[in-house]
Order: structure tokens, then sequence, then C-alpha cells
């Protein structure tokens, strides 16, 4: 029971409790007084008939009959003003009992609103459940969607691994050939600051150089010097157009740098003999340079 019907409940049995004292009172007061009224009445008459046969007691009767009627009325007036007490007592009650009505009704009316509150909190957390469960299942779908996702991944490094130990091993390769490639060119440069170019060298080198094609830039990525010459690495190659011959532009920034002479060219990256470099106006050749070349140039 909620507390505030328990209080409600309180007040009516105390206001009953009062009420019951006080219309006993009034119903016993009003029986004494007709009582008295009635015995005076019968004195009046046996003090009359008194008077009537003994005239020598009359004054002494009148008197206390007099006193005896004030009296009387004294305590008529004091009954009768208990009386009105009572009946502002009553009609106090009474107002009371309105207004614990009318809180008896607001009551009843708070009450049904938390009943509809509580079965709207019910009606509430019956859906929240209801979709709690389809988002476990949800979750669950996924969780089973993300293993097999992790699976994939796994085997998926696992031939990323293979593919990375394979072009390490052909960039090993690739260095290799290189290295030696370096090395025939210094053979090749002594032979020629020994003895001098070959005329057929120098004629087949100045016919074949080709034309560029199409407009390709690319990024430095390693610098190898020696005595005589500055080799630059690039990461463009014969799948982006490279050829050998070509003679690109070495830039950083908006600065010239030098040129870079292509002579051989791989899949993904070429190398060539850089020219024209002036470390001392405008700085040496490095990885990170960028190198371009322009269609028909």
């Amino acid at each position: 029971m909620h507390i505030l019907t328990k209080v409600f409940v309180v007040l009516v049995s105390l206001l009953a409790i009062a009420l019951v004292p006080l219309a006993a009172v009034q119903a016993s007061n009003q029986a004494v007084l007709r009582q008295q009224i009635k015995d005076k009445d019968v004195q009046v008459s046996a003090a009359r008939n008194e008077l009537d046969t003994e005239r020598a007691l009359r004054a002494k009767s009148e008197n206390d009959t007099a006193l005896q009627i004030k009296d009387l009325d004294s305590e008529k007036n004091r009954l009768q003003s208990d009386l009105a007490q009572n009946g502002l007592r009553v009609r106090s009650l009474e107002a009371d009992i309105a207004q614990s009505k009318i809180r008896l009704a607001s009551l009843e009316q708070t009450i049904a609103v938390t009943m509809d509150v509580d079965r709207a909190k019910t009606e509430l957390t019956k859906t929240l459940s209801e979709e709690l469960d389809k988002q476990r299942t949800l979750l669950t779908d996924c969780e089973g969607i993300r293993i097999a996702i992790e699976q994939k991944l796994g085997k998926t490094d696992s031939d990323l691994r293979v593919a990375q130990e394979a072009l390490g091993d052909l960039k090993e390769q690739i260095a290799s050939l290189s290295s030696e490639k370096v090395k025939s060119d210094q053979v090749v440069q002594s032979f020629t600051a020994k003895f001098g170019p070959a005329d057929s060298d120098s004629g087949s080198s100045t016919a074949a150089a080709p034309i560029p094609d199409r407009n390709v830039s690319a990024s430095i990525v390693n610098v190898r010097r020696t005595d005589n010459q500055v080799y630059a690495e690039i990461d463009a190659g014969s799948r982006d157009g490279v050829k050998v011959g070509w003679t690109m532009t070495i830039g950083d920034g908006s600065r010239f740098i030098g040129k870079l002479k292509i002579t051989s060219v791989d899949v993904n990256k070429s190398v060539g003999t850089v020219e024209l470099e002036d470390v001392a106006a405008r700085g040496a050749v490095r990885a990170g340079q960028k190198v371009t070349i322009r269609k028909g140039q």
C-alpha cells in the first residue's frame, strides 16, 4: 500500500475516533438537559401547589425557584454554547473529511498514473530485452564473420611473407647484377679514359637514344658514388615506360640539380648516371629528389 494511502487511512480513523465521543457527549447532554427541564417543570408545579397550600412559604419558595431557574438558565446557556462549539467542531471535521476525500481522489489518480507508468516500464523492458536478444544474435554472427576474416587475413599474411621473401631474394639478385653492372661501367670508363671512346660505340649510342613517348615522374631511392661517376636509382621502370638512353631532369622542389642518363631498366626501377651535378652551386644528388621527363623532349 502506498504511504500516502496509509496516512489517509490513519487520519480518517483518528477523525472517526474523535467524532464518536463528541456525538455521544452531545446526545448525553441533550438527554440530561431535557430530563432536567422536565424535572424542573415538575418542581415548579409542586412549588405552585405548595404555594397554594402554604402561602407562608411562598416567598421563600419563589426565591428558591428563581435562583434555581437562574442556575438552570445559566446551565442551559452553557450547554447551548457547548452545543454550538460542538457544531463548529463537527463542521470543521466535515471540512477536514471533504479535504481528505479530495486528497484521496488525488491519491487515486496518482496511483492510476503510477500503474500506467509501471505498465509502460514493463512494455519498454520487454521491448529492450527483445532488441538486446537481436543485438546479441547479430554480435554472434559478426563474431563468426570476424573469425573467418581473421583466418583469411592470416592466410594472406602468410602469402605476403612468402612474396616478400621472394621479393627480397629478387632485390638481392638485382643488387648483385647492378653491382656487376657498375663494375662493368667502371671498367668501360677506365678503358675509355685510357684509350678513348670507340667510334662504333659512340655512333650506335647516339643513334639508339630513344625519344620519350610519355611524361614520367619518379623519385630517387638510392645514390652510389665512385671516384669518377655518380649513379642514381629511381622507383620507375619498364612498366612505367622508362627506356635506356633517356636523359631525365633531377630537381629538388623548384631547383635544378642535374641530369640522369638511364643506363639500365628493370620492371619497377631504373639506374642511370648523373650528369651536370654541381654540389657547391646547386647541391648534391640525393635520395628523395624528383626525376622527370616530358614527352617528345
